[in-house]
């Protein structure tokens, strides 16, 4: 369990999160393959806000170094985001801000494969070096005065709202079939990513929670209606018991989601706001039992 604490000018951020090895993993000795991280702001006005990324490495034989590259991705998208945040006017181009981590991505495991070389003569293309790295990524970055929320591949990303509201901003994926999913070692990975930035506008609905999850944890509940219900719950929790206490509960859950349903690595990273005169969290704590139901 980790936590952290940022201020904006109008909100209080706490956000936190784990990550716990799949219950298959753990029985094939595979290692966890999922990553997550997120940026705290520096403590002046033109950086306030948070960045929180998490990344699932595709698995399989082909893809031997996903962990890295999930590493990777939430590390680059924490440095990318973080720019955002603490650019005094940032640009609301989604698509040149996908193209920066994409690159940024695409340098860090070239300069991974250039410290570990891998031995074969086939791996001569651009993509055969890239898809051993094969992962996911979902990353948002929120100021006061905007936010972006940039996504390839599957796993979830929810906004709470104050009126209980709980949604997806980005549309769903189109053009695949199951277990399928895009990645970031795609050749054309930016022509696959979602990705929106909004203005916050006097009047308008602006999040107040944020949760994002790798697909470990949708796979683990029944259906849409299950999950979205999981993401109302837990903001719900979090108001009422602030996030620390749910944090401290957070591993426990997710190895029970894991054991219980997909079996796969899983990640949640949330994110509550609160107006910043009022603590954000000193809520007493009280027993929380979270769904685990599959």
């Amino acid at each position: 369990m980790m936590v952290d604490s940022v201020m904006t000018s109008r909100m209080a951020w706490t956000l936190g999160g784990a990550s716990v090895r799949g219950a298959s993993h753990v029985r094939r000795g595979q290692p966890n393959q999922d990553a997550i991280g997120w940026v705290p702001p520096a403590a002046t006005q033109a950086t306030e806000g948070f960045v929180a990324a998490i990344s699932d490495g595709h698995g399989g034989a082909a893809y031997y170094r996903s962990e890295v590259g999930s590493r990777l991705a939430v590390e680059v998208a924490k440095a990318t985001l973080g720019r955002y945040l603490e650019a005094p006017d940032p640009s609301d181009d989604a698509a040149a801000i996908v193209a920066e981590v994409l690159v940024s991505w695409r340098q860090a495991v070239a300069e991974d494969l250039a410290r570990h070389p891998v031995d074969s003569e086939w791996v001569e293309s651009e993509q055969e070096k890239l898809l051993p790295y094969g992962a996911t990524l979902a990353a948002v970055a929120v100021r006061p005065d905007r936010l972006i929320v940039l996504q390839i591949g599957d796993g979830d990303i929810l906004f709470g709202y104050p009126d209980g509201r709980v949604d997806r901003p980005l549309p769903n994926d189109e053009g695949l079939v199951g277990e399928q999913t895009y990645s970031l070692c795609l050749d054309n990975a930016a022509q696959r990513f979602r990705a929106h930035v909004r203005r916050r506008l006097d009047g308008q609905p602006w999040p107040d929670f944020v949760m994002l999850s790798t697909d470990g944890v949708s796979k683990s509940f029944a259906d849409e209606k299950t999950f979205l219900s999981i993401g109302r719950d837990y903001r719900t929790s979090v108001r009422k018991m602030g996030l620390r206490s749910v944090l401290d509960k957070l591993d426990k859950w997710l190895g029970d989601v894991s054991q219980r349903g997909s079996g796969d690595d899983v990640t949640l990273c949330l994110a509550i706001g609160s107006p910043a005169q009022a603590p954000a969290d000193t809520a007493p704590a009280v027993e929380y039992a979270p769904e685990t139901s599959v």
